[in-house]
């Protein structure tokens, strides 16, 4: 299925050797291998073969390869990396010269430089015809503003650059007030969205989640806008904004196909491990493909890193198993042994996994409290679910970046502010997510009446539904309970009894986490950058 995309990405990645390795690689003012950025850029197969490169930027080490979905906090108080470690970003214990942070910084303005030189040239180069050159310059543009996004929602005021990168004063650039930054990633958005393709799935092709449709933009532009409605902008008139663009993608007319929830929750995630698509439900996905013993090293470190612990010689294939989850987490599924609540909520099971792996690869169900409630391991990517072989520590699974889940809810959490309580509209969404895994349904008194309620109540649904899919941590920061929802969590561990099992090791850990600071809501500029742009302020507390 992969194979045309893995060539693409194969000359991409030689694109990038020769031209953009680097902002420094103009240093070099003779190099042996250097190829004219009017010479790449002049025919369809060169600058599709960018496009990829830019698109490769997802798939960094430094971002959903590796670090973003385990070292980073990604996913707020719902986990925790479960070993003590120096210059950790999960635990707090950073400063500005954090190499992850750094790395994430520049690969994201590698990224960026990418687009632009793709943007700058687009309209130079022989194509096919004007609809391919449309869609490529709308996908390199949405991307360079889902950069711009990761930067401005984890650094805050960041440099707007929109040119290609050519000289050491080109890197001189001061930092853009946010609400800059957000109107040019929206404006550069919503002119993507009428230059990209329509999702399409047929009986023979179930189209790919790696690529950029209207479905994708119009979802992403919801959650940029629910993001500059929040915290620390709080400019609330973009609500509507958000309303609008969650209806785009659940209207077939707008984007090409009928959007759905997939029935089972299950598979959504097997989908990811077993390089299956299914775009009504997986609107974009970060890609990732074999086990990086082929030519294409495109594996990523999904299902080892932040998946369920097992040993290195298990059939299962070795998993680190760097996060745990929370007690927290685990009390916001409704089970009915435990509640009589009539309900047990299906995802509970799927997203923490109540089991770990044998050495030869059975599965050892939890049944003491000291596992069940505080031993569990994130269960999304599932290494039982792979196809390929051997298993290494490199994974093929692949990585969600918007579910038609998240629409619903961000459509939910729009409506319940604009009308300042929940709407039958609201409700409906949030029934579709509830039912299909069984939990119960809002209807009657068992509906939240005000709008904080009906927030609060979205807040860990949010939670339920979206677990481990690097969404927390930003959602916390936009409702402004990033803190707060860690010392809660926080309290949880301390406040423990002693016959809870909780091991007192696991307690003192935890706790230790008390270090969170009101700083850490946006991480300090880079020293490294810092140090090249003098331009460049730095983070209040840092």
């Amino acid at each position: 299925m992969k194979t045309g995309y893995n060539i693409l990405i194969l000359a991409a990645v030689v694109f990038q050797a020769l031209l953009l390795q680097s902002c420094t690689d103009f240093l070099n003012t003779k190099p042996k291998d250097f190829v004219s950025p009017d010479d790449f850029y002049s025919n369809e197969k060169n600058l599709k073969a960018a496009l990829t490169s830019v698109y490769s930027t997802l798939r960094s080490t430094y971002l959903y390869g590796s670090n973003y979905t385990n070292r980073m906090g990604a996913d707020g108080e719902l986990c925790y990396f479960r070993k003590e470690e120096t210059a950790n970003v999960a635990l707090f214990k950073y400063n500005a010269a954090n190499v992850d942070i750094s790395n994430f910084w520049d690969r994201l303005y590698t990224g960026i430089n990418s687009a632009n030189y793709l943007l700058s040239y687009v309209d130079k180069a022989e194509v096919s015809d004007e609809q391919t050159r449309d869609e490529i310059r709308g996908e390199a543009l949405f991307l360079r503003g889902y950069f711009y996004f990761l930067l401005v929602t984890n650094f805050g005021d960041v440099p707007l650059v929109v040119t290609p990168t050519v000289s050491l004063d080109s890197l001189k650039v001061p930092r853009t007030p946010s609400e800059e930054v957000y109107s040019r990633i929206t404006e550069d958005m919503e002119t993507a969205f009428y230059l990209v393709r329509k999702a399409e799935v047929t009986d023979n092709d179930p189209g790919c989640g790696g690529i950029v449709t209207k479905s994708a933009v119009a979802g992403i532009l919801a959650r940029v806008y629910l993001h500059w409605a929040g915290y620390p902008l709080l400019n609330t008139d973009k609500y509507a904004d958000v309303k609008k663009w969650a209806q785009v993608v659940m209207t077939p007319e707008e984007v090409g196909v009928t959007h759905r929830l997939n029935p089972s929750f299950e598979e959504v995630f097997k989908n990811y491990a077993a390089d299956k698509y299914d775009i009504l439900e997986s609107i974009w996905e970060v890609e990732f493909y074999g086990n990086n013993t082929d030519q294409y090293s495109l594996a990523g470190r999904n299902g080892d890193l932040n998946g369920i612990y097992s040993v290195k010689s298990s059939p299962m294939g070795s998993a680190n198993g760097n996060l745990r989850a929370t007690a927290t987490l685990f009390h916001m599924y409704e089970d009915d042994d435990d509640d009589d609540s009539g309900y047990t909520d299906l995802r509970r099971d799927l997203a923490i996994a109540p089991f770990s792996y044998n050495k030869d690869g059975s599965k050892k169900y939890y049944t003491s409290d000291k596992t069940q409630i505080w031993g569990r391991y994130p269960g999304k990517y599932r290494r039982e679910w792979e196809v390929v072989f051997p298993k290494t520590i490199y994974t093929p699974i692949n990585y969600p970046l918007l579910r038609y889940s998240d629409v619903l809810l961000m459509y939910a959490e729009a409506e319940n502010f604009l009308n300042d309580g929940p709407t039958q509209e609201a409700i409906d969404a949030v029934n579709l997510v509830r039912g299909r895994a069984e939990a119960s349904l809002l209807e009657g008194s068992n509906v939240p009446a005000t709008r904080q309620d009906f927030l609060e109540f979205l807040q860990d649904e949010r939670a339920r539904e979206l677990c481990f899919e690097g969404l927390r941590r930003g959602d916390l920061i936009r409702w402004g309970i990033y803190v707060n929802a860690y010392k809660s969590m926080i309290a949880t561990y301390r406040n423990a009894s002693a016959d809870s099992g909780l091991s007192e090791s696991t307690r003192t850990f935890i706790v230790g986490l008390e270090r969170i600071d009101n700083k850490h809501i946006l991480w300090p500029i880079p020293t490294n950058e810092r140090a090249v742009n003098k331009l460049l302020t730095q983070n209040e507390g840092w």
